[in-house]
């Protein structure tokens, strides 16, 4: 599942070691209940940067959902909380 969203992420250039986590849910359609909350964050010191940052990964999160489950996945997932991060890879790393 946190494949799917990390699929559809492309971290903006100048961001390599950043972090953020997500906390959210999702009703059994693979849609996002509420909005999601940052948990934690490593975002460095330019504000410019960070924002782009943060952005990217919310809009991983709109391209990926809704997620199409399974009726069992789905009645399975329903409600969990999930927390994925999102770390920008550093510069030649593999």
């Amino acid at each position: 599942m946190s494949d799917a969203i990390y699929a559809c992420w492309k971290p903006p250039p100048g961001t390599a070691g950043m972090s953020l986590t997500l906390r959210f849910s999702l009703r059994c359609n693979g849609t996002l209940i509420g909005k999601p909350r940052a948990t934690y964050a490593d975002l460095g010191t330019d504000a410019q940067r960070s924002r782009a940052f943060v952005a990217s990964i919310l809009r991983a999160l709109d391209d990926a959902l809704p997620l199409p489950f399974s009726d069992s996945m789905g009645e399975a997932i329903a409600g969990r909380m999930l927390a994925p991060r999102f770390t920008a890879a550093l510069e030649g790393a593999s």
